[in-house]
């Protein structure tokens, strides 16, 4: 039997009960993981079988995705993602560290009312401004093109991850920062040679979550992209969905392979994903 009043204590003196808190994430697990298990089942599966309600095919057919890679062309829509999607992170990145340390270690007039601008950008969804931005991109002639999708992620990604860090940037003490200047090194310096390489944390989590973001959107690559040539896979793969009916095992075959990347991108960058997390616990 177990004893669910066990407890434990934590490193501030609060009491917990490990059992309950292991129950829980243990239920909440089930329920991520169930949509998962059921579209790779349905991956596996024949045409056949895709309507049947048994979670496990009876014949698994691997060669749904060699088949939907070729059928659906997901080579091309693989390249439009990692092209936007890579794109899009990179300069946001670059960008938001510069910005933040602008925000955290070079004080100017309005700074505070600046930011406060940009944290209130947060709230603000993608889908709520699809009218004005498809005729600001139709205005500038990036209508229907992968460059004006890595301007409108870069635009939306830049608030997060400027306040990512700042958070971080805050926590470094500054003296740091005075005895480089005294050094003779520039701001450029300073930001590059000193504070990115103590801030893989904040990158590999900014990273991991405009990866995320930006690889799965889907409204804004709805609407602004007309051309087959230029769909990410999040378009490419809807596109397959007939009026009335529809290759479901080719379809989530192609989903499993479109997830593929965040998994790779997830675990590359784990180790510097879970540090970032603790230290920005510990910061709080």
């Amino acid at each position: 039997m177990f004893n669910f009043r066990k407890t434990s204590v934590n490193k501030k003196g609060k009491i917990y009960d490990r059992p309950m808190i292991s129950i829980v994430a243990f239920f909440i697990s089930i329920v991520i993981l169930t949509p998962i298990l059921w579209v790779f089942s349905l991956s596996l599966k024949s045409g056949r079988e895709t309507l049947n309600s048994k979670l496990l095919p009876k014949s698994p057919q691997p060669e749904n995705y060699v088949e939907a890679w070729i059928q659906y062309d997901l080579g091309q829509f693989f390249f439009n993602s990692i092209l936007v999607t890579g794109l899009s992170v990179l300069v946001t990145v670059f960008v938001a560290m510069s910005a933040a340390y602008a925000f955290t270690k070079i004080p100017f007039k309005g700074s505070e009312f600046l930011f406060s601008l940009l944290v209130i950008a947060i709230i603000i969804p993608p889908s709520a401004l699809v009218v004005p931005l498809l005729i600001e991109m139709k205005f500038f002639g990036m209508y229907n093109t992968r460059a004006g999708l890595v301007v409108l992620y870069i635009a939306f990604g830049l608030p997060i991850a400027i306040l990512v860090f700042r958070g971080f940037f805050a926590g470094i003490p500054d003296e740091i920062i005075e005895a480089a200047r005294l050094d003779g090194c520039t701001e450029y310096q300073v930001l590059w040679k000193i504070l990115a390489p103590v801030s893989k944390g904040a990158i590999a989590t900014v990273t991991i979550l405009l990866f995320l973001a930006n690889w799965n959107e889907f409204i804004l690559a709805l609407v602004l992209l007309r051309d087959a040539e230029n769909f990410t896979l999040p378009i490419g793969i809807n596109a397959q969905l007939g009026q009335y009916t529809s290759d479901y095992h080719l379809i989530a075959a192609a989903s499993i392979i479109a997830a593929v990347p965040v998994f790779i991108v997830y675990l590359g960058l784990q180790s510097q994903f879970e540090r970032g997390v603790a230290e920005g616990a510990l910061k709080a």
